[in-house]
């Protein structure tokens, strides 16, 4: 089966097809293009390659977040719109169990944290199960950035983009992955989204949402400046 994958929770966005456990390929969203502006590009390219149709497609798969408000939101419609298109089944993904997958095979649990912002970050806890996959220890969930780093002991490894904006916290409290394994990528989402769906565990296109897990900084100011609506 193959399938097509969709990563845009964050600037570094990419998109991969995976057949078999294989990546056929994996392609990285246009620096310094809107991801709305290089998304289907991408997909097309990517399909390009492979002597592939969108029709071939037989599931696809997106990162749902958490991360960015915009990104996410462009990420999840185009992934709606091509499963219905095609009429393949569609898996949501959970971005920080991504982030989780790149840890390094002697790695058996990790922290993953992302940019909440005010000062606030995402944390989830995952850990490998019998057979190795990484799965959440615990639900996602939006904490102070001190509060956070309060809870650390010497037992945590951590990873993900929050670590750019909230490291200098963790220094001398625990373990942290090397920087090249803080960005989810394409590929883990597909992989993560043909174990869903082996187990099940597909999406509706017509109600899944990002996983904001928080309202952005625009609607609490809307809701200041216009109370009661």
């Amino acid at each position: 089966m193959l399938v097509l994958a969709i990563e845009t929770s964050g600037p570094l966005g990419s998109v991969a097809l995976l057949e078999s456990d294989r990546v056929l390929a994996e392609h990285s969203l246009e620096p310094g293009k809107k991801h709305a502006q290089s998304l289907l590009p991408t997909i097309r390219q990517a399909l390009a390659d492979c002597g592939r149709s969108p029709r071939d497609v037989g599931l696809t798969a997106v990162s749902i977040g958490p991360g960015s408000y915009t990104g996410l939101r462009v990420g999840v419609v185009c992934a709606k719109s091509f499963a219905y298109a095609v009429q393949c089944p569609l898996v949501a993904v959970d971005t920080l169990r991504a982030i989780a997958c790149n840890s390094p095979p002697e790695l058996s649990c990790i922290e993953v944290i992302a940019d909440a912002q005010r000062g606030d970050l995402f944390a989830g806890q995952y850990g490998r199960n019998a057979t190795g996959q990484w799965i959440g220890s615990s639900e996602v969930r939006v904490v102070r950035a001190e509060d956070w780093a309060a809870e650390l002991t010497e037992s945590c490894t951590l990873a993900g983009p929050g670590l750019e904006k909230f490291g200098a916290l963790a220094a001398g409290r625990c373990s942290v992955l090397p920087a090249e394994f803080w960005v989810p990528i394409a590929a883990n989402v597909a992989r993560l989204g043909a174990h869903s769906l082996a187990a099940g565990l597909f999406a509706d296109p017509w109600s899944i949402e990002p996983l904001y897990l928080r309202r952005s900084s625009a609607e609490v100011q809307w809701e200041k400046l216009h109370p009661g609506k």
